[in-house]
């Protein structure tokens, strides 16, 4: 027992020798280093397992972090990931772990298994003797020195290398610690930012109606989009308005988790790379509310007490569509259209801004839309695996069409309003689906790639807005060719096309706006450092496809 309980303690860092991209020396401190405090902490009991239930913290680590690996491929347990284990809801966490069986049944196969030789070590009369204990320790003792030396080495040799960085499990307990304060820090928003405010003011006419929209779409990437090249008809109405759109082709987003992306949408801390900020402003909404529109935020997803929640409760209308629902049922996004089109009939006049968010192409695909809107077939998804990615890709670009008619059917109603009005689509991130060799498969990986990070970005504005405010949309469609980051443009451009001042609007941030500059694009990773795109992670497969696609890269 005293060998397998060793044994499944080192498993993670043992795997993790062939998946991480460090350099030979590091990986082999990881595994080398913890193997002599495991064999060390192992001598200290005459019965292996009563230590097994001591590291049981462990333990669970250890489970955790093979079943990320299964479905990542690589790096450790995030600070993102433990923050989506407070933010993600029943339903998404049930249809994630559906498709994770077979690490879900290896894990629990052996550290259930464990658990339960624990119990028969600590009931079996035989034990682990003095001497053998002894011996055991000095042998522990020379692992432990070798693995320092390994850690000095790679120190040395590495720049890069942090031990809190590089070396399981010290790297998920670190994130671990800092997922705390965050998850503090997202209680106590409210509190926060009771006292905050934009003190923004409108510089159009009281007099003149306005209806801006904005649609935060769920796990979209531009590269399954008919209006950016995608061979297959999955945006067939977007694409007949040819010209009306202003569809930007070189955007992505800065985060691949919906948890960051979404807040940094909402918020102007993307442009002023300070991620931390977003604990201590209101949102977009607050800052029309304050200029006088009425608001209304709408959304498909659940409630999950995240910032996103909060962001969205700032305005007059408040409804998450899915609170009735039960556990496991969903809504069509097209409801949304539909409250956006009771909630325009209703309003008489005056300021509009609404706020859509959607539930999207989140995984399972299949389960987004009805059965007589399976377009592309076959798209029943046995199992996520690289041998259904047909199916997959026929099911998700099932779910673009179903995009494609919500952000169709919102333009031809604020078309019917005759009013000055605008509307933006963004993606809040990407997805994997097996694309390459790597055969990565959803988002929110601690190391992105490019599938996660390309997103489409699509606005729109009516006669009457093209009419009033011809410059603006002039500087729109000049600027549709530059590449841009989504969550540094969306506030800033929102703002300035509807004729919001306030202190917080980057003129060099809005697409809008003559004075716009574009910058170095940057992604926000795991510890909230704002990194170039060379320096996120990325690898020569995903470099290849910015290229391939003729996109800036870095």
């Amino acid at each position: 027992m005293f060998w397998i309980f060793l044994a499944m303690m080192i498993l993670p860092n043992v795997m993790m020798f062939f998946t991480e991209s460090t350099s030979t020396i590091v990986r082999l401190t990881s595994i080398v280093l913890p193997l002599g405090i495991y064999w060390w902490a192992y001598t200290l009991s005459a019965k292996p397992g009563k230590v097994f239930w001591w590291l049981f913290f462990f333990v669970f680590i250890d489970a955790f972090q093979i079943v990320l690996l299964y479905l990542y491929g690589e790096s450790p347990i995030a600070v993102d990931m433990f923050l989506n284990l407070t933010t993600t809801n029943p339903t998404e966490t049930t249809e994630l772990l559906s498709n994770l069986l077979p690490a879900v049944f290896f894990v629990i196969i052996i550290y259930v298994g464990g658990m339960v030789l624990a119990v028969l070590s600590i009931l079996n009369p035989e034990i682990l003797s003095a001497s053998v204990r002894k011996m055991q320790r000095k042998v522990a003792y020379g692992i432990i020195v070798a693995g320092v030396l390994l850690l000095g080495v790679s120190y040395m040799v590495d720049e890069r290398f942090r031990v809190e960085d590089d070396v399981f499990p010290v790297n998920s307990c670190y994130n671990l610690a800092l997922s705390i304060p965050r998850a503090s820090l997202t209680i106590d928003y409210s509190k926060n930012v009771t006292f905050f405010s934009y003190h923004a003011t409108s510089t159009h006419p009281d007099s003149m109606p306005e209806v801006y929209v904005l649609i935060i779409g769920e796990t979209a990437r531009a590269d399954n989009f008919g209006i950016y090249g995608y061979q297959r008809p999955t945006t067939p109405l977007l694409s007949a308005m040819g010209s009306d759109l202003a569809t930007y082709f070189d955007a992505i987003t800065m985060s691949n988790t919906t948890h960051k992306s979404v807040p940094l949408l909402m918020t102007p801390v993307g442009s002023e790379e300070d991620f931390d900020g977003v604990y201590y402003k209101k949102g977009i909404i607050t800052a029309f509310k304050e200029a006088g529109f009425s608001t209304a935020f709408y959304s498909c997803q659940h409630r999950n007490h995240s910032i996103i929640d909060f962001l969205g409760s700032e305005a007059h209308d408040v409804r998450f569509l899915t609170d009735s629902l039960k556990m496991m049922e969903q809504l069509p996004d097209i409801v949304l259209l539909d409250n956006l089109k009771a909630k325009l009939a209703a309003h008489k006049g005056g300021k509009l801004f609404v706020v859509l968010h959607c539930y999207g192409a989140h995984f399972n695909y299949y389960d987004r839309y009805s059965r007589n809107e399976a377009y592309f077939q076959p798209d029943v998804i046995p199992s996520a695996s690289k041998k259904y990615r047909s199916n997959m890709i026929n099911a998700y670009d099932n779910v673009i069409r179903q995009t494609d008619k919500l952000v169709a059917g919102v333009i031809q109603a604020l078309q019917a309003l005759h009013v000055p009005a605008a509307m933006c689509y963004v993606g809040d991130h990407g997805e994997d689906i097996f694309d390459d060799s790597r055969e990565r498969f959803l988002h929110s990986s601690p190391i992105p790639t490019y599938y996660q990070l390309r997103v489409p970005f699509v606005l729109w504005a009516s006669d009457e807005y093209k009419a009033s405010y011809f410059d603006k949309w002039h500087q729109v469609v000049v600027h549709q060719k530059v590449p841009i980051s989504t969550n540094r443009v969306t506030f800033h451009t929102l703002l300035d096309m509807s004729g919001i001042a306030c202190s917080s609007l980057n003129k060099q941030s809005a697409l809008s706006n003559r004075d716009f500059r574009q910058k170095p694009r940057l992604y926000v990773n795991d510890h909230n450092e704002y990194r170039p795109l060379d320096d996120c992670g990325l690898k020569d497969l995903d470099a290849e496809q910015f290229k391939l696609h003729h996109l800036q890269y870095p």
